[in-house]
């Protein structure tokens, strides 16, 4: 008999599979008051970390009690340690600093000499228990992040105004595998107790912080602002209250996503891209037109040479999407798949992690493609894509010296002009953003010939071998 259900619920699990080309279910999903919020892929004990508020995660044979902390190996989930709390805790993130696996979020844990330590961790990878970090951080207080996800030589436990190892109040507080300091940056920002502070990370050799505190450099408050090792600056071009939820850094250019909106004195609708001095919208960026007060972007991935973004969007430049779209640099692509929420609402997909070179989504998924796939998904659909945008590549919004492009006699012929010496590699793009041709120079200018295109508008981008990215467009009679 017990071979006869197995056989049963085996033929009845690949019939429910029979729909979802292109996503896989992980499990039976969560107990507890939501769903998973964070994944993070850990290479080193090769598996994948899912966290949240959850108090329980099922497996198809048996329940796993987790406390908001879960690993999936590529078969089941079991709990990550020994776990962080008796009750239901709040992970917010994973990650690894200078070899090790640290967690942060709104919980409180017993370490092993029975003391209560909040919101942040570090597991003891030989006994299996989480460790506080040098001091006991004893309440919740207004820390409760560690960032950036991919740190480099320093990280930093921000949030809203708290202390930790008993400094003074701050919104930020360096850490360095060894001892919490003062961020002295920091303390040139006016002391206000609706202070708040996101992410601080290194891009062109200059700090940058998102949140929302108040401006050094005038009344009100700003989200971004950069620190150039002596003061902090506004980034140029950014010219909206509205929040900043994910960062990515890829090819010495800056990605930026959350809910501003153009509407709102944004860069770009959800998304933009940042060369250090110019902003890219990203084809017409991203959307969720039934409520647009709700769009938001909450995670950004590179995949595959690709961006994914991720969050509460039903459209990509000009095609419809469930809250997951891929760009490639020109236009958008919305990933094949109809994922779904309870009443069949939209997802809120809250995160994304590449392991085992695989694809894993998290957030409010009940059902995809009309299976029964909950709250985290793997993407087994190859390179497979849906529909694609027409909308082309956003002309960058100049705020420094752009290239110089001058016409010359002869019709779709211009002269252009590099800012400095230097070796520079000039693209061209049509309207619909895709690449027409490439030249290279190696002195102040070239000469640009696009007689062999079809009438119509062109971005030029023009980038030298230190990074510095440089635009115009033209127009071909």
């Amino acid at each position: 008999m017990k071979r006869a259900v197995l056989m049963f619920t085996a033929f009845a699990t690949f019939l429910g599979a029979a729909n979802a080309q292109y996503w896989k279910a992980m499990g039976r999903g969560t107990i507890g008051p939501t769903e998973i919020q964070t994944l993070y892929g850990d290479s080193v004990s090769d598996r994948l970390l899912a966290g949240g508020p959850f108090l329980k995660i099922m497996n198809d044979v048996d329940t796993i009690l987790a406390y908001g902390q879960a690993a999936w190996d590529g078969h089941e989930w079991d709990s990550i340690a020994h776990r962080i709390a008796p009750a239901e805790g709040q992970t917010f993130l994973f990650l690894r600093f200078q070899g090790k696996l640290y967690s942060c979020g709104g919980y409180i844990f017993l370490t092993p000499d029975g003391e209560a330590n909040a919101s942040f961790a570090r597991l003891n990878e030989e006994t299996q228990y989480w460790e506080a970090l040098e001091c006991i951080n004893a309440d919740f207080g207004g820390m409760l992040t560690l960032v950036p996800k991919v740190p480099d030589t320093t990280l930093y436990a921000t949030g809203y105004t708290g202390s930790i190892c008993g400094y003074p109040l701050s919104c930020v507080f360096r850490y360095d595998g060894s001892a919490f300091h003062i961020w002295e940056p920091f303390n040139q920002i006016p002391a206000d107790n609706d202070n708040y502070v996101g992410y601080v990370f290194n891009y062109q050799g200059m700090t940058y912080m998102t949140g929302s505190f108040r401006d050094p450099l005038g009344p009100g408050y700003v989200t971004f602002l950069r620190y150039n090792g002596t003061a902090w600056e506004h980034v140029p071009g950014w010219n909206t209250l509205s929040p900043i939820k994910a960062i990515l850094i890829q090819s010495n250019t800056l990605y930026v996503a959350g809910a501003f909106r153009l509407a709102t004195g944004g860069p770009g609708d959800l998304i933009a891209s940042f060369d250090g001095v110019n902003w890219n919208g990203m084809g017409d960026g991203l959307l969720y037109t039934p409520v647009p007060m709700s769009s938001v972007v909450w995670d950004l991935k590179w995949f595959h040479g690709e961006l994914l973004a991720c969050g509460l969007f039903s459209r990509a430049g000009n095609v419809p999407c469930t809250s997951i779209a891929q760009w490639n640099g020109n236009r958008w692509c919305a990933l094949p798949g109809d994922i779904r929420w309870q009443n069949n609402a939209y997802p809120m997909l809250e995160d994304m992690a590449i392991w085992r070179d695989s694809l894993y989504i998290c957030g409010g998924i009940n059902t995809i493609d009309g299976d029964t796939i909950r709250q985290v998904a793997q993407w087994i659909g190859g390179d497979a894509v849906g529909e694609c945008s027409t909308v082309g590549m956003n002309e960058p919004v100049a705020h420094s010296s752009a290239l110089g492009v001058y016409p010359l006699d002869e019709p779709g012929s211009w002269n252009v002009q590099f800012p400095k010496a230097g070796r520079w590699t000039l693209c061209a793009f049509d309207a619909l953003g895709r690449p027409v041709g490439t030249w290279h120079s190696s002195g102040p200018s070239l000469i640009l010939d696009l007689n062999a295109q079809v009438p119509g508008m062109y971005l030029l981008r023009a980038s030298s071998t230190t990074g510095e990215l440089r635009s115009a467009k033209v127009i071909r009679p």
